[in-house]
């Protein structure tokens, strides 16, 4: 115990930092918390039909309610847990978020209601901000000249748990249940909550820093001024909108394309869900390393329009097996939107700053998910799912169309 106590309350970790074991381990604890995602989150409209017997008409709607509730804590706190990242180190909110999502996983396995799960999500909303301190930290002390891959091999963790975690998820809730995959899903996060502990340094940094009161939002006003930094929110909050505003309607849309919503429904599911992890692992570091030759606002623009394009042809979808493969090359260029962004926020913010824009950034990216589930699911109440697909399409074109517009300092070198 005194070691765990000793390891956790050490503020940069034991031993020298170290860059690449620091990106090897955040890499493994980033793709388990994504495997542990992406094994539950997708499948909360069957969840909600089968297991907290919703009734099918309100499915669509109790869905956008738990997907949006969990975004829209994670929004109002990210600023917080990002000016505290600031005090006492990105390090030490990784293993807070960690240690607070594993617990809350637990209890999205035994819940028995609707409302019980919605309550559940909220505060898994609060306590979040794993990914987004681990990426953070492996911002912090890349070298400079490796920053473009090492941000783009990261999302290749995120990609690969997107892989996974559906396949894991998919094929627990037909083996044993959906309740499985939370429990499962805890575990996961508790170990990479362990690596973190035990093997991850951070950047030095004064304890008379750590001392300093925090004048919140005289920070974020001063943040907000950095126009590069809205930018890069006004990205994140768009791109993430138009992820969850698909995500809610997969697995009913694949179970309109079969025919059925049962046991077959949820594994194919999980395989399309995979299919974009594993575009993500394929494509990422590419997308990365191009914005490092050629700029990351401009490859920005190339993905995103691309990706828009790609899902244009989603009203064309009459087999599983077309919507799978628009699927795939849609993920083969949104692997790209990510790293990019995340890239152009290293450049447009001091070192000093960093925990707070992280944070930002994050707050705006969970507005998105607040905006997307609620958008898709009264689209989707409202239309077909191929037409909300197509609609997102159409709001990615804009979003490069805006890039392209877009001169920021630092972005076009």
């Amino acid at each position: 115990m005194t070691v765990i106590r000793m390891a956790f309350w050490d503020e940069q970790g034991s031993g020298p930092i170290n860059w690449k074991q620091n990106l090897i381990i955040l890499w493994i604890g980033v793709f388990l918390a994504c495997a542990s995602y992406t094994a539950c989150i997708p499948f909360l409209p069957v969840y909600l039909l089968k297991e907290l017997h919703v009734a099918p008409e309100q499915v669509n709607f109790w869905s956008g309610l738990v997907y949006a509730v969990a975004f829209l804590g994670a929004s109002v706190m990210a600023p917080y847990w990002g000016a505290w990242a600031d005090k006492v180190g990105q390090r030490k909110m990784a293993i807070r978020a960690g240690l607070g999502l594993a617990i809350t996983y637990v209890l999205g396995g035994v819940v028995q209601s609707a409302p019980q799960l919605f309550l559940v999500r909220g505060i898994t909303g609060l306590i979040s901000g794993f990914v987004p301190a681990s990426m953070a930290l492996v911002s912090s002390t890349l070298p400079e000249e490796k920053m473009g891959w090492g941000m783009g091999l990261m999302q290749t963790a995120v990609a690969s748990g997107s892989i996974l975690g559906p396949l894991l998820g998919g094929y627990l809730s037909v083996w044993f249940g959906m309740r499985m995959s939370f429990f499962v899903g805890s575990v996961s996060l508790f170990a990479a909550t362990v690596l973190v502990i035990f093997r991850v340094r951070d950047l030095p940094f004064s304890k008379e820093k750590a001392q300093e009161k925090m004048y919140l939002f005289y920070d974020l006003k001063a943040s907000l001024q950095n126009k590069g930094l809205l930018f890069v929110m006004g990205m994140f909050f768009l791109v993430q909108t138009c992820i969850m505003a698909i995500q809610p309607l997969i697995t009913l849309y694949v179970g309109q394309l079969l025919g059925e919503t049962g046991a077959d429904a949820v594994k194919a599911s999980g395989w399309i869900f995979s299919l974009s992890g594993i575009a993500g692992i394929v494509a990422a570091p590419f997308w990365g390393q191009q914005g490092q030759k050629r700029g990351y606002s401009r490859i920005l623009c190339l993905v995103l329009g691309c990706a828009g394009l790609t899902n244009l042809c989603q009203v064309f979808v009459s087999s599983i097996w077309q919507f799978a493969l628009i699927q795939f090359v849609y993920g083969l260029f949104l692997a790209g939107a990510i790293p990019n962004i995340n890239s152009v926020l290293v450049e447009e913010t001091p070192q000093k700053m960093r925990g707070k824009a992280f944070g930002l950034t994050t707050s705006a990216q969970q507005f998105g998910g607040v905006v997307g589930p609620l958008a898709g699911g009264m689209l989707g109440d409202f239309m077909p799912t191929q037409f909300v697909l197509f609609s997102v399409g159409v709001v990615l074109l804009l979003a490069s169309l805006y890039t392209t517009g877009t001169r920021l300092k630092g972005t076009n070198r």
